[in-house]
């Protein structure tokens, strides 16, 4: 008895790329949530932070901002959370891949907030260690 063609499975030889691809590391997704989250963690610290006396906003751009509790929640929460909404719109519509420039972009933005919250725990050290 033979097979007909419907019947074997076809299968692809090492050289041949299969239909879909994996996806390695960190989705788009993800890696926007996170610049997002980061981006709230700097906010909460940089409150505590100036809420101690001890410490100012270093940053000349926003520190006439972080003086009123609404236009603070606007600045470092409401707009940076429309951003990542619209960019996961736009993404999610475009149909596109992820780019090597987005990726770097978003890298590049996780690093420097991460490197900006590292430097609020070593500031909270140096609170606590004061106390």
């Amino acid at each position: 008895m033979y097979a007909n063609e419907s019947t074997v499975k076809k299968t692809k030889t090492n050289t041949e790329k299969p239909d879909y691809e994996v996806k390695k590391g960190f989705s788009f997704y993800q890696k926007l949530f996170f610049l997002y989250f980061l981006n709230l963690i700097d906010w909460v610290c940089t409150e505590s932070l100036i809420a101690s006396g001890k410490f100012h906003e270093a940053n000349p751009i926003m520190q006439p901002v972080l003086g009123g509790f609404w236009s603070t929640v606007l600045i470092k929460g409401a707009l940076p959370l429309a951003l990542v909404i619209v960019c996961a719109i736009i993404y999610r519509y475009a149909d596109t891949k992820e780019g090597f420039i987005t990726n770097l972009l978003l890298y590049i933005g996780i690093i420097a907030y991460a490197l900006v919250n590292l430097w609020h725990i070593f500031n909270f050290v140096l609170l606590f260690s004061s106390i």
